[in-house]
Parts: C-alpha cells; sequence; structure tokens
C-alpha cells in the first residue's frame, strides 16, 4: 500500500514538474505595424481580484505586480503612458482552475478479458494561466496576445522575481522592435 501511496505522489510531482516546463503560446495581427504605435494605457479593470475562491493565486499584490512589469516591459518597447489619448491598452488574464488527476493500476482479468480498472488515488490540483493582451484601442481589437501556465503561490520574497521574469519572457514574443 504504502508503495502504491509513493508511486502516486512521485506522479503528481512529476505532473507538476512537467507543467512547470509548458511553452508559450503567442499569436499577433500580422496586419499590424507594431512600431507605428507610440502610447499605451494599463487596463485598471485587470486589477481587482477575480478568482476570489484561491486567495493564495489571485490577489491584490499579485495583480499589482503583474501591472507593473506589464508597464516595464511596455516602456522598454517604447511605448509611453497616456492615460488621456493612448492608441494602445495593456492588460491581463489569470485563469485560475481546479483540475483532478487520477491514477489507475490496470489489473489483466483473464488471458483473453479486456482489463479492469482500479483508481489508486486521484488528486486535485490548481492550474493557473496568465494571459497577457495588448489591444489596439480605436479597432476595438485585440492585437497581440500570449498566455503560459504558470504558479503564483509563492512566498512574498519570491512572487515579484517570479512575475517579472514570466512577464519578460512572455513580452519576448511581442512583435514591437526594441
Amino acid at each position: 500500500m504504502k508503495t502504491l501511496k509513493f508511486l502516486s505522489l512521485s506522479l503528481v510531482f512529476l505532473l507538476f514538474g512537467c507543467a512547470s516546463t509548458s511553452s508559450i503560446i503567442s499569436e499577433f495581427d500580422e496586419e499590424v505595424d507594431f512600431d507605428s504605435y507610440s502610447t499605451y494605457v494599463l487596463c485598471i479593470d485587470d486589477l481587482f481580484v477575480e478568482n476570489t475562491n484561491f486567495p493564495n493565486h489571485d490577489n491584490n499584490e499579485v495583480r499589482g505586480i503583474i501591472g507593473d512589469a506589464i508597464e516595464k516591459q511596455m516602456e522598454k518597447r517604447g511605448h509611453k503612458t497616456n492615460v488621456l489619448n493612448p492608441e494602445l491598452q495593456a492588460g491581463f488574464r489569470l485563469v485560475v482552475q481546479e483540475k483532478e488527476a487520477t491514477f489507475t493500476n490496470c489489473d489483466q482479468q483473464g488471458e483473453y478479458e479486456y482489463w479492469k480498472e482500479c483508481t489508486i488515488d486521484t488528486v486535485i490540483y490548481t492550474e493557473e494561466t496568465l494571459v497577457l493582451y495588448v489591444s489596439d484601442i480605436n479597432k476595438n481589437q485585440v492585437i497581440w496576445q500570449a498566455s503560459v501556465t504558470c504558479d503564483l503561490n509563492r512566498s512574498k520574497n519570491k512572487i515579484e522575481g517570479y512575475v517579472n521574469q514570466l512577464v519578460e519572457s512572455l513580452f519576448n514574443e511581442y512583435p514591437k522592435a526594441r
């Protein structure tokens, strides 16, 4: 029995280990000249906590750090903040979901019979996805977005560096010349 629990826990850690190496998904409007834009505004609505059932993953501090990191990356790419007359709006979505992983052990009933399914363990875990976007305000259209799975349930002294690295890696997919 201990061996089965150890095996199932090992599989869970493997599952989480694989999740941390997930790749970035990015897309942009190929007809847009990103170098023609010079001003932006951060979407203030994105700073409000949406996933109140997951306070360790989604809270005011995390959202503020994400907003600051986005502003830093937009300015690094030559966009200037302009609240009164922006051309672009930059923002983010934080998607937090509970997921379930079931581990099974299949024992064969007989030589010519179907496999019997036996559940060893079921584990519920939280999966987070950070989605960044930039939209053209006049066209009311998203012109770039990028997403990656992440783990924002970190201590206060590690979250800022982690978020800055995440946002920078997402913005490496942004099509504007630096």
